[in-house]
């Protein structure tokens, strides 16, 4: 797990994120932080994801990136019921 934080905690300090995490600080992040972290990646991808989630409702956020998700064919561990 640790090598695949470290990996993530790279790639959110290159570009086009430059963050500027290290993996203290990265692990410190509140919940919310790292759904906002997520939205950000997405929305380099799709730029209608640029959104601050604080403004938004939590079933909002959850069917607006299961959406992009799907278009990208990411399949999340589990069932749907589990969502």
């Amino acid at each position: 797990m640790s090598e695949q934080l470290k990996f993530i905690v790279e790639q959110l300090n290159k570009e086009p994120f430059r963050k500027n995490f290290n993996l203290i600080t990265f692990d410190s992040l509140e919940p919310m932080q790292l759904l906002q972290i997520l939205n950000d990646v997405l929305a380099e991808i799709d730029p209608k994801q640029s959104i601050d989630i604080r403004e938004e409702m939590p079933e909002q956020t959850v069917k607006r990136m299961s959406s992009l998700l799907g278009m990208l064919k990411y399949k999340p561990p589990g069932t749907l019921s589990d969502v």
